[in-house]
């Protein structure tokens, strides 16, 4: 983090073809959300990774890459009261209309899409909460293991408060509002 608040990334050699990336930290917490995400390291190789396929946008409608994916979950947010389970009485995974979105945003930036028992694994992982298992949702962060600073950013204290805000801002936009009448 630079004193901008800005997250800056410089790779050697480069990613995708560039050697830095810039982004504000609501942007990590953005694309874990709305990609289904392990962690903020997998967030952070998604961007060095993905590249937008924007033959996907139409002008007409303005809908892009990321527009399925932010109504799933705002969707899946609105729903949340009603606690839909994706599992059936035989253990089979159904699909999952947030798993389906996600994977049409991590297509359309060209990043592996992943299975609804994928996604079931990782939930559990995550649940877990297990220090020893380093979750995925398939995101290869080996270019994340070279970037100078950034395990001492991922385990400091206040890198992950900070991060914890911005998520909490995130998710807090996409929650329903009742309407208020004064």
């Amino acid at each position: 983090m630079d004193d901008n608040g800005l997250c800056i990334i410089r790779c050697d050699p480069p990613v995708n073809g560039s050697d830095s990336f810039v982004f504000q930290p609501d942007v990590l917490v953005s694309w874990k959300a709305l990609l289904g995400l392990a962690s903020t390291r997998e967030a952070i190789a998604a961007i060095m990774q993905g590249r937008e396929d924007v033959s996907r946008y139409d002008p007409k409608t303005g809908r892009g890459v990321w527009t399925g994916a932010f109504e799933a979950l705002e969707s899946a947010l609105a729903d949340s009261a009603t606690s839909v389970s994706m599992l059936a009485a035989d253990g089979e995974v159904l699909d999952d209309p947030l798993t389906a979105a996600r994977n049409e945003t991590r297509a359309g930036m060209r990043l592996p899409v992943m299975s609804n028992d994928m996604d079931a694994r990782l939930v559990a992982t995550l649940a877990a909460d297990d220090a020893d298992v380093e979750p995925s949702s398939g995101i290869d962060t080996a270019c994340t293991r070279d970037v100078d600073g950034l395990d001492d950013f991922l385990s400091d204290e206040s890198s992950q408060a900070m991060l914890d805000e911005c998520e909490e801002r995130f998710y807090e936009s996409l929650m329903p509002r009742q309407n208020q009448q004064n």
